[in-house]
């Protein structure tokens, strides 16, 4: 009863009207046996729909019942495919993401850089660098995705290398590069590919901000930030965090007064609060203030 009445539902808002989008209704809320149910009460399964209900079982933390559903597909195509490599991807089952890779009949990018990305978050570089450098075509998401990868591991060097061997370099691709040398404190070489940015974004600029200030740079960020044509609250909040680290409070108050929104700002700040061992009137009064 209370699947008819929740499937009566979902018709009468007109928030699920084909299968797949009930599928997708009832598995966002949680409910995966009455996505399971529309599905198995399909007169005709289209592949679309055999794909949803493999991607809602993943969704929902049960692979090994996605695997069961795809081995019994009647045909399957390279999305059904991609989704089982990503699925298993997601749930941290690299073996066998390799395994259905291995198996694909065709493979586009996405499929690569899929398993590329698995790779990656697993930490087994050297699969990841291998299996990308045998991609018959790459596009800027596998190039972002190995280079974030390199970052994480804090090869830097070999971070920048990859990043001259590309092609073509999008905005996304040159700030990932950014925030890498500001990891590992080289702003010189994150600053002049900043300056060498053919269009730059509110996250490049915040990016070089942030790396400024975390570098005790608070000063040149600062001046950065005043030249900045379009702020976000995620830049004030650099800035402020900036400020505080280097417990120069009354001008991380005046950054903090000066923002149009200050939510976020204000978790941010009682973070860097609470790890300072030595707090003094001025860092209480400043706490206060923002609180």
């Amino acid at each position: 009863m209370r699947f008819l009445l929740t499937h009566f539902r979902a018709f009468s808002t007109g928030i699920a009207t084909s299968p797949s989008s009930q599928i997708s209704y009832f598995a966002r809320l949680g409910q995966i046996e009455n996505a399971r149910k529309v599905f198995d009460g399909l007169y005709e399964k289209t592949v679309v729909s055999w794909n949803s209900m493999i991607v809602r079982y993943f969704q929902n933390n049960q692979p090994r019942e996605a695997q069961f559903l795809f081995d019994k597909m009647p045909q399957r195509d390279i999305v059904s495919w991609n989704g089982l490599i990503s699925g298993f991807v997601k749930n941290g089952m690299i073996t066998e993401a390799r395994r259905a890779f291995d198996k694909m009949p065709e493979r586009n990018t996405i499929s690569w850089t899929a398993m590329i990305q698995g790779y990656v978050q697993e930490g087994m570089m050297e699969e990841a660098e291998a299996l990308f450098w045998k991609m018959p075509e790459r596009n800027v998401v596998s190039w972002t995705v190995l280079l974030g990868g390199l970052i994480q591991e804090g090869r830097i060097d070999d971070a920048h290398r990859l990043y001259d061997a590309m092609p073509v370099k999008d905005v996304v691709f040159r700030t990932n590069m950014i925030g890498g040398y500001c990891k590992e404190g080289r702003l010189s070489e994150a600053r002049e590919i900043f300056d060498g940015m053919p269009h730059r974004n509110v996250v490049s600029w915040t990016t070089m901000i942030n790396g400024y200030a975390q570098n005790n740079r608070v000063d040149v960020a600062r001046k950065l930030f005043e030249v900045m044509p379009e702020k976000n609250e995620v830049s004030w909040t650099a800035m402020l965090m900036g400020y505080m680290q280097s417990r120069r409070m009354e001008e991380a108050l005046d950054i903090f007064e000066a923002m149009p929104v200050k939510s976020v700002a204000a978790c941010n700040a009682r973070m860097i609060f609470d790890t300072m061992s030595e707090k003094d009137d001025v860092t209480w009064s400043t706490m206060i203030k923002v609180y």
